[in-house]
């Protein structure tokens, strides 16, 4: 497969449901879009796929197939059928195979959705909130592409975007210093920071380097412990920040996705999930769920990939606080995340 790169906004009054967009809102979704070009044979998606994107075809034949192979649809550029998404459920139900040559372009299934809700609910334009400079946009565009942010109601994410402050940095500036009190929520608008932490007696740490779209500083909010790192900038940039308790108001309680302990059971013996310890080591080996896999909170954003992204999981610790902050992050990334509510029973329950 080859992949372009540009897609003029007016091919999408061909396509439903782009056709509903606001004018503007078609130019904003079109800097995103992808347009490739497939051979013969070669497969888009297959059953069991995560329809991450939204596919919709400019030119040749697919043919939608079933678990044994055998064609059950077939679209061809210009038919009514498809001028629609590609079988866009999640997961995918059929795989989708090019019968000669094929070009189709892509777009963020979930920046589709928020675009479509904000032009149906007469929320605001994002090009009414955006600051100067040629890539004033991308750090909203990235937000939004996440998908704890599109889990989040239209009305709070602009309030979010109302209510955030510019913030310029330069070169060596510390923005949050580690075992200080949390304040506010960042979001890297341009440049780019390093995230460190300091251990006694020893060198700091260099954890991370952040660019433009990443957040941090939520830990210390959800949690309300103090900062666990230090962020420097690396380069002379810009960040939005977000105050405390708009950040809890409108972001961490819409993202409050909370399981009982017996729903919580169901799902894993059911297999449909698992259970996630972020506790420490020596808290984990005391006592835990049966199953869990312990993976420590201040270890998470650097071992993910133990982290099998296509299952349920369910993060647990004593409280639900830790398990609050491992939430935010894991749906951050488009993991599907619970907090294990009121926490991990005691050991003779």
């Amino acid at each position: 497969m080859s992949t372009g790169t540009a897609i003029d906004p007016s091919v999408f009054a061909n396509y439903v449901p782009l056709n509903a967009l606001r004018p503007e809102s078609r130019v904003d979704l079109a800097k995103k879009a992808v347009v490739t070009a497939a051979r013969s044979g070669d497969y888009l998606f297959k059953i069991g796929d995560s329809a991450t994107n939204a596919i919709f075809l400019i030119s040749g034949e697919l043919h939608l197939e079933d678990a044994s192979g055998k064609p059950i649809a077939r679209l061809r550029a210009g038919d009514p059928t498809a001028h629609h998404r590609v079988a866009h459920q999640s997961p995918r139900k059929v795989s989708a195979r090019c019968h000669g040559a094929v070009q189709y372009f892509t777009v963020d299934a979930g920046l589709l959705d928020v675009m479509l809700t904000w032009d149906q609910t007469g929320s605001f334009e994002v090009g009414e909130l955006q600051s100067g400079g040629d890539n004033s946009d991308d750090w909203m565009s990235k937000l939004l592409q996440m998908r704890t942010f599109q889990m989040i109601p239209p009305s709070n994410l602009q309030a979010m975007f109302m209510r955030m402050q510019e913030v310029k940095v330069e070169p060596g500036q510390v923005v949050v210093k580690q075992d200080e009190d949390g304040d506010f929520f960042y979001v890297i608008m341009s440049g780019r920071c390093m995230v460190t932490r300091e251990q006694p007696n020893q060198k700091a740490v260099r954890l991370a380097e952040l660019e433009s779209g990443s957040c941090f500083g939520e830990e210390a909010l959800i949690s309300d412990a103090k900062r666990n790192a230090t962020v420097t900038a690396l380069t002379r940039g810009s960040l939005m920040r977000l105050a405390k308790d708009d950040f809890r108001k409108l972001l961490n309680e819409p993202l409050a996705r909370k399981i009982s302990l017996v729903e919580a059971q169901k799902l894993v013996a059911s297999g449909q999930a698992k259970y996630l310890d972020v506790r420490l080591p020596s808290e984990f080996q005391a006592h835990s769920l049966p199953g869990s896999l312990n993976l420590p909170l201040y270890m998470l954003r650097m071992k993910l990939t133990l982290v099998e992204p296509k299952t349920t999981w369910i993060v647990c610790c004593d409280t639900g606080r830790r398990s609050s902050v491992a939430v935010f992050i894991l749906t951050q990334k488009g993991y599907d995340a619970y907090v294990l509510d009121k926490g991990i029973p005691p050991a003779s329950a």
